[in-house]
């Protein structure tokens, strides 16, 4: 055989190569593809639904009333008479306040849980 033949033998086999390594490949992915598919919307449906009964629990409003240990933008922090503190997270609070938020000031918080953290629904001052 000639140089010339061989170059296109070699050429032929390659390119058959390439083809069925392409097309195996191909059906794997979208094998693949739909197994994770299924699998992350049977994760999203427990999820959901055990988020959904964890909000019910967790989102009844909550009053803890006591004095400001510390107020920053987005938290602030209150000591009740038996001396517990809790942390609350001021996010679209409304504040129904006469006064500043400052250390000593009496105030009475409104707010709801969810993933263990406490969510300021309304500060307002104590009665």
């Amino acid at each position: 055989m000639k140089k010339r033949e061989y170059r296109w033998m070699l050429a032929a086999v390659c390119a058959a190569m390439a083809i069925s390594v392409t097309a195996c490949g191909g059906k794997t992915e979208e094998t693949t593809k739909a197994e994770t598919t299924v699998t992350e919307t049977v994760e999203e449906t427990r999820s959901v639904e055990t988020t959904a009964e964890e909000t019910t629990a967790q989102e009844e409003e909550q009053e803890m009333t006591g004095e400001i240990v510390a107020a920053g933008m987005s938290t602030i922090t209150i000591r009740d008479e038996a001396g517990n503190e809790d942390s609350f997270v001021k996010e679209d609070t409304k504040i129904e306040m006469e006064g500043e938020q400052i250390e000593g000031a009496k105030v009475t918080v409104t707010y709801v849980e969810r993933d263990g953290i406490k969510y300021a629904i309304v500060i307002a001052d104590a009665e």
